[in-house]
């Protein structure tokens, strides 16, 4: 419990819909629990707070970061109990001399969110799950189930938007709505919330919901008022869809308990999927919204309304006391509108609904979790959904089992109890729930909960009986077994289950006597039933008998048609239909049971036996008896659960007498729809050549009598008609829901029939064309538009399976297609509810065009309009669901596509839906992979001694596909790249963001080799022997070798051993703060044998190639102090060591997590014969460095000899310098630093574009070892250009950062503590020689070059820099000839920064601000790097272009100083716009891009160089005037309101945009540039504006249009132009005209 509580809180959310922007202010009055309260700790996990008081004063606050990955993992994910009860993220100190009541004050900005607070539609609106984590991201507050306090809520809204009035809707009852004081264009709306209220029950809508409407009734005044919102003016469809909603409120409040708030409002938003329960207030999706004319959506509506209104109960008022606890919220709520069901629809609609559930429970319920166990989590969207089915089933059995045990009280008695006891603010749990049943009803349910709730698993029964005469006795045998029986989870145990089941037999006088079964936990059962009717015979076979017992049949069909209320004379003979007509017998073909057995109809005893009479076990039964005795069931038992069971039985038992009973129950309206529903379903099953296809002579003969017009002859002729002979429908009345239902199923059924060739036979194509041809709606009061959606789906469903449709030329006039495509054009005219229509016309001709393979069925010019953004939610889904399965993934430009849909932030629910279809595809791919390769052997080897290998098919198919997936989506860089964005965009939703990032571990394998694996009881090993191919790709597998801690970094090895697999987390974000690497390599300088280059034609100015040998040798496992940087994945990928000539090696990455005993290493040696040349980058061991000479600067520097005047280190020296080493190794924090940064293993491609002198501790030691340093300040020098380079990569406050720092410390105490002279030599530039300096008092005070370099990264310079570079001036003899001479770079750049002096027109400086605004176009992406053919598939990209060329060699050749003049980089730059143009057609995407960027250089070129392609302006030197006005300058942008985007550097973790470092590659921000001029470290002005510019290129990089950040930047921009222009400083600014 935490240390106070809050008893009330008032909230204000200034809502700002056109910038998706919310400012908050929040006020809790606090009563301490402690005597001294010293700091409040508060749930804020999205709002960013600005400013916080308590009590009248500024109290100081912080933000509580994660720190680790496997905390932000936790955090994401919300793994674990502990957060239902976690501390908080906000951190506030109480101010001294504050004691008692506390009144605590904050201000705070919600920008763009979407998750807890989603816009979309025009509509901004909550996403509470009634459990901890929602209401913390948009209010800070105790979001803790078990705090509960009283509510304020203020709204300021416009008063319309568009037009449209907007309003507000929110939890608790509404007290004002008023103008607001200062802007008459907006208005203050505040709800009250009287009744103690958790903060993760609140939630509120907001938006132009002009369909308002009050509804009446007993219920809505006993609750205080319901009320219904609908977007566009729908009030009819929100008064219609909610007119139940008074009556369960007043049935529930009546059987359980009093509504407990003041108002209860119902809300209907565009594309929510789900409903979101709220304090007196529900939000469901528009999808459920329906007109008072139809009649499907009206049944779906009033089950998910009446269970929305049950959760305000439970759910919204009555939460878990643990997350163990979920079931029983779930149940119950489930349980009360069970009960709704049975009293708004009746018993027989309840307990139809229950069977049904029970079988789904049952069906579901294999390698399951329990509903309750310990250190249980939230649930996923999975288990939620099987535990919203089981535990209302699981209720219901306890409930009938008190009942039958106690004293006749379940569990209606129970639920008022939990609600009083809930009123207190205690919350339900699973213990004091039980003990409540006890308590009341005088049961113990702890031996069944042990079963049902704590267990997983169904019972499967398997029941034989025989009758012993000599006993009079039915001898009944039970078997029993689990659904869990094959199970391979590990809590899914096999389990036997005990208690008492009902067996009822009808007897002989026709009384059913009722026997109660002690069932056991044992394998096998056997009981003894005695028999009550003194024994005899039944005489089954004479006229006489059949006529009595079917008028007793007729009989009790009449007590039902009293029952429900029915008068029908046509229906009252229908169980005689045949029997006393002979004619009627013969055109219907009705045969009689007994009339081909007699002799087994007269030895039967009894009329027929039930298991499990009273519905009280979810179990599969098998149970055998006798068809005419399930005819028997089905024709006398009043129960719709005896007749469900009996209708199953006889499908499986083809008969024509079993189709003559299923015939007359279909035709009888007094029997209950679903079971004669049922029945036409089950016909089909009996229309089969071996039965003369007498299902489908019923199912013909009843569509054409019950709902097709007479033929012309007369009705007496009717019945002798032909099956096959035409005939119109009967005009639309679905005023009998029954028979309106059973029109359906027949039609239904009738498409289910299949003849020889796999489709529809002729009667039944005829008779469902006409229907849907002449479809005559005009005199119905309900609409036809499902009934024609059910249709088209049908008609479909004729052909779909047909081998001639496959086969033959399918043209305009096919009737099925005309049907289809006429009723879509209609709905086009006319749309149809929620566009049923136009959704099933889609789906129609996805399944048919994928069947025919002989004419294009498929438009995707069609589908494509379909699936635009303008379409409704469920057209667009269904449409895009057809393109992925037309289109797959394998093309980059549909990747492309279905990428950008699946990560759309405005799609809602259909990006989520895009994101399950990939995810679905790939699975569905794999298994169809797996099923066909037949040479993949998976055994799951339990870890006990005589186990024998179980061989699992269905894993073995999935895994075996995913390894074909990988090799056909693994060379798709661009799609590689868009999914994994998408995967850590947070713009996107949760869930689509959840589906994408499974998606993209799959293909690519991507883990995080940070988090250790979880530890397990039981190993499992899954071996795969794959053939050649995947043999030779995945030699190598990734291991992780786990230290122990849940956040060290593990170290990476090479195993030989088979690949062990063991859960992984999907998502894994980056450590917090951290710049996160580029999604996609494209530096040539990868220092890691994962990739090798795979273009042979060498780039114009690429430098010669290497020739690489790979060698693999077995080597000591790695200390665990000798690891990885942490890093967001670890892939690593085989190369063959000498690829055939013209093959290009395939590149895989594999991940692991396992632990293993010992692994091997993989190194480098260069070849002592001729190998095959390899174009590119030199490639490196990621243990030691290579010995091969650096190309560049940049490379890895190799270990150095000696100098030949040096005479290296004397021997106190060494042992001096190895103690500092020692010291600095055996340091906790120094593990990053030991051995050289391998891009590709530590996750960070982008290294060596940054960090220009690569450096590590172990590479030190090497030196050392090797007498590599004439000097000891070579070697102080290299020392602290590891921190230097750790400084310059990673961002202050970051892990790495921090531990960097802590060793330098270290190291300078270290290092002065030994007392070794700091001797720096002082570099002759131009000739490369080294010369002593003379003075030893100015070279010790002289810093390292590589400090230097931290300057120009925008580090603080010393002063000890400063006298070193003006000692280097005075000493330097000559000037630097070129960078091919250059021994120490460092110090070369450190000189020419002192001695560089603006030159009037620097060219060099105006090209490298036009590439910086270049690279910040979003139309660059495409020219930043270098083309891969092979990942990009575009094989013949240099059999066109001959000279390639890209913007990052542009960079690296003006950095490099490769350009001469300004004429060669603008020749570069068009040099890429014409590749772009000569290889990508005008009507492709690229090519738009390369026009896009053509523009733009052609306005920055002008700009910079005062002319089209002409001279350069004059750069105006920073003087001290220069610099104050910019410093005031600065000051005015700063002080701005828009400015607050751009004042500090990007975080993306705290700002939740983990890719702005993959998009944004040259970050800029206020603060840098003030510090840059306070360093002086702008030479001219143009620099100064260029960083400006900067900003703003980064902000609309990374900002789509119409975003809040994006407005800023506009604003930013204009305000900037208006400063610059005072001075004539603009003309480097890039302003629209």
């Amino acid at each position: 419990m935490s240390d106070f509580g809050v008893t009330h809180q008032l909230v204000t959310l200034d809502i700002d819909f056109e910038r998706q922007l919310v400012r908050g202010i929040t006020e809790l009055s606090i009563e301490p629990r402690v005597s001294s309260l010293g700091t409040i700790r508060l749930h804020c996990e999205r709002p960013v707070v600005r400013s916080v008081w308590v009590n009248g004063q500024t109290a100081e606050f912080r933000r509580q970061q994660v720190k680790t990955r496997r905390q932000l993992v936790h955090k994401l994910l919300r793994t674990g109990d502990d957060t239902l009860h976690d501390e908080g993220d906000l951190e506030i100190t109480v101010p001294q001399g504050q004691t008692g009541s506390l009144k605590v004050r904050i201000e705070y900005y919600v920008v763009r969110p979407q998750s807890g607070l989603v816009f979309r539609g025009g509509i901004v609106y909550t996403e509470t799950h009634v459990n901890p984590s929602s209401a913390r991201r948009w209010v800070p507050c105790l979001d803790d189930m078990g705090e509960r306090s009283t509510w304020d809520l203020f709204f300021v809204v416009p008063a319309s938007v568009g037009g449209e009035a907007v309003t507000a809707v929110a939890s608790g009852e509404l007290s004002s709505v008023v103008p607001h004081p200062h802007d008459v264009a907006r208005r203050v709306v505040r709800y009250i919330v009287s009744t103690a209220t958790a903060a993760c029950t609140l939630g509120f809508a907001a938006g132009p919901l002009t369909g308002a409407c009050a509804l009446g009734g007993a219920g809505a005044e006993a609750a205080g008022g319901v009320f219904a919102f609908a977007p566009g003016g729908r009030a009819a469809d929100a008064q219609a869809t909610c007119a139940v909603v008074p009556e369960a409120l007043e049935f529930y409040a009546r059987e359980f308990g009093a509504y407990p708030y003041a108002t209860y409002k119902v809300v209907f938003v565009e594309g929510l999927a789900g409903v979101v329960t709220c304090a007196a207030l529900t939000l469901v999706g528009t999808d459920v919204l329906h007109g008072s004319r139809e009649i499907e959506a009206a049944y779906e509506a009033r089950r998910v309304l009446g269970l929305a209104v049950a959760r305000q109960w439970f759910g919204a008022f009555v939460g878990a006391a643990a997350w163990g606890d979920q079931w029983l919220v779930a149940g119950l709520a489930g349980f009360m509108a069970a009960q709704f069901v049975r009293h708004h629809l009746g018993a027989n609609e309840q307990r139809y609904r229950l069977k049904r559930d029970m079988a789904r429970m049952c069906h579901a319920d294999v390698n399951q979790k329990p509903l309750s166990y310990p250190e249980q989590g939230p649930w996923e969207a999975g288990e939620a959904a099987f535990a919203e089915v089981k535990a209302p089933v699981v209720l219901y059995m306890l409930d009938r089992r008190m009942v039958k045990g106690g004293v006749s009280v379940g569990l209606q008695r129970v639920v008022p109890g939990v609600l009083v006891a809930a009123t207190g603010g205690a919350a339900v749990d699973t213990a004091g729930f039980l003990r409540t049943c006890r308590r009341v009803s005088g049961v113990d349910a702890s031996a069944f909960a042990a079963q049902w709730v704590f267990a997983s698993g169904c019972p499967v029964f398997h029941v034989g009986y025989a009758f012993n005469r000599k006993k009079l006795a039915v001898e009944i045998t039970l078997h029993q077994e689990s659904t869990n029986a094959r199970a391979t989870a590990p809590w899914a145990r096999a389990q036997l289950f005990a208690g008492q089941m009902t067996a009822r037999i009808r007897e002989a006088d026709g009384t059913p006597y009722e026997h109660v079964l002690d069932i056991r936990r044992e394998h096998v059962g056997r009981f003894e039933v005695q028999f009550n009717t003194k024994y005899k015979r039944i005489r089954r076979s004479t006229r006489r008998f059949h006529m009595r017992q079917m008028a007793a049949a007729a009989e009790e069909l009449n007590i039902n048609a009293e029952v429900l209320g029915l008068d029908d004379e046509d229906d009252s003979n229908i169980a005689l239909f045949g029997a006393e007509n002979a004619a009627e017998k013969r055109d219907w073909r009705v045969v009689e049971w007994g009339e081909d057995d007699e002799e087994s109809l007269a030895s039967a005893t009894f009329e027929w036996i039930r298991m499990d009479s009273d519905l009280e076990w979810a179990c599969v039964m098998h149970f055998e008896q006798p068809d005419f005795m399930w005819a028997a069931q089905l024709q006398k038992d009043r129960d719709v659960v005896a007749q469900l069971d009996a209708v199953d039985a006889l499908q499986h038992l083809p008969s024509a007498a079993a189709a003559t009973t299923l015939m007359r129950t279909v035709m009888d309206a007094r029997v209950f729809y679903r079971v004669r529903a049922d029945a036409a379903l089950a016909l089909a099953r009996l229309a089969t050549p071996e039965l003369a296809w007498i299902g489908l002579h019923h199912l013909a003969k009843i569509y054409k009598r019950r709902f097709c017009l007479p033929p012309r002859a007369g009705e007496d002729r009717a019945d002798a008609e032909d099956i096959s002979a035409p005939r119109l429908p009967r005009p639309n009345n679905f005023a009998n829901i029954g028979e309106y239902f059973t029109q359906l199923a027949v039609a239904a059924a009738l498409s289910n029939v299949r003849d020889r060739h796999g489709e529809a036979p002729l009667p039944a194509r005829r008779l469902l064309l006409a229907t849907a041809r002449y479809n005559d709606n005009s005199e119905n009061v309900f609409s036809d538009a499902r009934f024609l959606a059910a249709l088209v789906r049908m008609l479909a469903n004729c052909v779909v399976a047909s081998k001639q449709f496959a086969e033959r030329a399918v043209g305009a006039d096919d009737a099925v297609l005309f049907e289809i495509e006429r009723l879509r054009r209609a709905d086009a005219l006319v749309p149809s509810p929620h566009s049923v229509v136009t959704c099933a016309c889609l789906d129609a001709l996805t399944r048919l065009s994928v069947v025919q393979r002989t004419h294009a069925l498929f438009n995707p010019l069609l589908f494509c309009a379909m699936a635009d953004a303008q379409a409704g939610v469920a057209v667009r889904e269904h449409a895009v669901g057809a393109l992925m399965l037309h289109w797959g993934l394998g093309d980059a430009r549909a990747a492309r596509y279905f990428a950008a849909v699946a990560s759309d932030e405005r799609g809602g629910r259909v990006s989520e839906t895009a994101a399950r279809f990939v995810l679905a595809l790939t699975v569905v791919r794999a298994m169809a992979y797996g099923k066909q390769h037949s040479s993949l052997l998976f055994q799951e080897q339990q870890q006990k001694q005589g186990g024998a290998p179980e061989h699992i098919d269905t894993d073995a198919r999935l895994v075996g596909g995913l390894e074909s997936f990988i090799d056909s989506l693994g060379d798709s860089r661009e799609l590689q790249t868009i999914m994994a964005s998408a995967v850590h965009d947070s713009a996107l939703a949760a869930h689509a963001r959840r589906l994408l990032g499974l998606l993209h571990m799959l293909v690519y394998q991507v883990v995080d080799s940070s988090v250790p694996p979880p530890t397990a009881g039981q190993r499992k090993k899954l071996k795969i022997k794959m053939g050649a191919r995947s043999r030779n790709r995945n030699k190598l597998h990734v291991r992780n070798a786990s230290s122990g801690s849940d956040d060290t970094p593990l170290a990476l090895a090479v195993a030989d051993e088979p690949l062990d697999i063991d859960d992984s987390f999907a998502l894994l974000p980056q450590i917090a703060g951290t710049r996160p690497p580029a999604l996609v390599v494209e530096d040539e300088r990868m220092n890691s044998p994962a990739y090798e280059p795979l273009a042979e034609t060498k780039p114009e100015g690429v430098d010669p190639p290497v020739r690489v040998k790979l060698k693999l040798k077995l080597a000591k496992p790695r200390s665990p102090s000798v690891s990885t940087l942490p890093r967001i994945s670890s892939p690593l990928a085989h190369v063959p060591a000498e690829p055939p000539a013209g093959q290009v090696p395939r590149v895989s990455q594999v991940s692991g997590a396992a632990q293993i005993p010992s692994a091997t290493q993989v190194s480098l040696t260069a070849p002592k014969t001729p190998a095959v040349p390899v174009p590119g980058p030199e490639l490196k061991s990621p243990k030691a460095p290579s010995k091969a000479k650096p190309r560049t600067p940049k490379a890895k520097p190799a270990p150095a000899k000696p100098a030949p005047e040096a005479t290296g280190l004397t021997s106190d020296q060494r042992k001096a310098v190895h103690r500092v080493l020692r010291k600095l190794g055996r340091h906790p924090s120094a593990f990053p630093f030991m051995v050289p940064v391998d891009v590709v293993r530590d996750g960070c491609p982008t290294y060596y574009d940054i960090v220009q002198e690569p450096m590590d501790l172990g590479t030190i030691r090497q030196r050392l070892d090797a007498n590599a340093y004439a000097r000891v300040s070579d070697v102080e020098r290299d020392v602290r250009l590891v921190f230097s380079n750790c400084s310059l990569f990673n961002p202050p406050q970051t892990p790495v950062y921090n531990m960097g720092k802590d060793v330098e410390s270290v190291f300078i105490a270290e290092w002065d503590k030994c007392g070794l002279s700091r001797e720096l030599a002082d570099t002759h530039i131009g000739t490369g020689e080294v010369k002593q300096a003379g003075d030893a008092k100015k070279a010790s005070d002289t810093k390292n070059s590589g400090e230097a370099k931290a300057k120009r990264a925008g580090d603080t310079p010393t002063s000890e820099a400063k006298k070193a570079r003006r000692a280097s001036k005075n000493k330097a003899k000559a000037k630097p000839s070129g960078a091919d001479e250059l021994d120490d770079p460092d110090a070369i750049m450190a000189y020419l920064d002192d001695h560089a002096q603006v030159t009037e027109g620097d060219w060099r400086l105006a090209c490298r601000r036009v590439l910086q605004q270049l690279q910040a176009q979003p139309s660059a992406l495409e020219f930043m790097a270098p083309v891969d053919p092979v990942k990009q598939g575009v094989p013949t990209y240099f059999d066109i272009v001959k000279n390639p060329m890209d913007l990052g060699t542009i960079r690296k050749r003006l950095d490099r100083s490769h350009y001469t003049s300004p004429d060669q980089f603008r020749d570069d730059v068009m040099l890429v716009l014409d590749n772009c143009f000569l290889f990508n057609p005008p009507d492709t995407f690229v090519h738009a891009q390369g026009r896009a960027l053509q523009l733009v250089f052609e306005r920055v070129w002008a700009q910079q160089m005062h002319g089209p392609m002409g001279g350069i302006p004059p750069d105006l030197p920073m003087d001290d005037a220069a610099v104050d006005r910019a410093r005031s300058i600065l000051a005015r942008l700063k002080r701005d309101e828009s400015a607050w985007p751009f004042v500090r550097p990007v975080d993306p973790v705290a700002l939740g945009v983990p890719t702005y470092f993959d998009i944004v590659k040259n970050p800029m921000d206020l603060s840098t540039i003030q510090k840059r001029l306070a360093k002086r470290a702008y030479k001219c002005v143009a620099d100064f504006v260029a960083d400006i510019q900067l900003i703003i290129d980064d902000c609309f990089l990374f900002n789509l249009p119409g975003s809040p950040v994006n407005a800023c930047g506009v604003a930013l921009r204009d305000l900037a132009a208006s400063l610059l222009r005072q001075d004539n400083w603009v003309q480097w600014l890039s302003v629209p005209s």
